[in-house]
């Protein structure tokens, strides 16, 4: 049967993961406080934020909680941890400019937050999370996306270690790369 749960309003692109704790269900979302009520082309209706929801089933509610204040989206974890617990999660800045120039990572067992910033006249895209073998931990791989060189007008492709946000690689395109989304890394068969 279908059950239904209220929110607070608001609107949901995407989500980081979800899973089940026991008799409840935790969903990690970016919550847009509004979207397309005055401003069809959206989203610009208020900053989007990482929250936690846990549904809880034996008392018909759901519980919301403020992850993170901050502009983001484009949330990414380990993809083998779909639907399965998970500690690590990764986002960008999104809203003012200075915050589309930084990549976001969630500690959720440590209720921590850290931030690698490319600077000024950046913007960064979604980074994919990449483990380094099929047997490494979570936090264990790099994160691959696109930075964009307003003063270039060329993008390169970053490599970031995922458990410090420091610099792996880089691939310096002769050519901007124009933002795109949900791109995935696959091994070759």
């Amino acid at each position: 049967d279908i059950k239904w749960y209220d929110v607070e309003p608001c609107y949901v692109f995407h989500p980081l993961n979800a899973f089940d704790d026991g008799d409840d269900i935790v969903l990690d979302v970016v919550r847009h406080p509004k979207m397309f009520a005055t401003d069809v082309n959206g989203p610009n209706e208020g900053a989007p934020t990482l929250e936690r929801w846990t549904i809880d089933a034996a008392a018909g509610k759901v519980i919301e909680t403020r992850i993170d204040d901050r502009g983001q989206e484009f949330p990414r974890i380990d993809e083998r941890l779909t639907g399965r617990r998970h500690r690590y999660g990764y986002s960008v800045g999104v809203g003012k400019p200075d915050d589309e120039s930084r990549v976001i990572k969630h500690d959720l067992a440590a209720d921590a937050t850290s931030a690698r910033d490319f600077g000024a006249g950046k913007q960064v895209s979604e980074f994919v999370f990449i483990p380094n073998g099929p047997n490494a931990d979570e936090d264990d791989g790099v994160l691959m996306g696109f930075v964009y060189d307003r003063a270039s007008d060329r993008s390169d492709l970053v490599l970031l270690d995922a458990a410090t946000l420091e610099d792996v690689a880089a691939v310096h395109l002769p050519v901007r790369v124009p933002q795109g989304f949900h791109g995935n890394w696959l091994p070759t068969p």
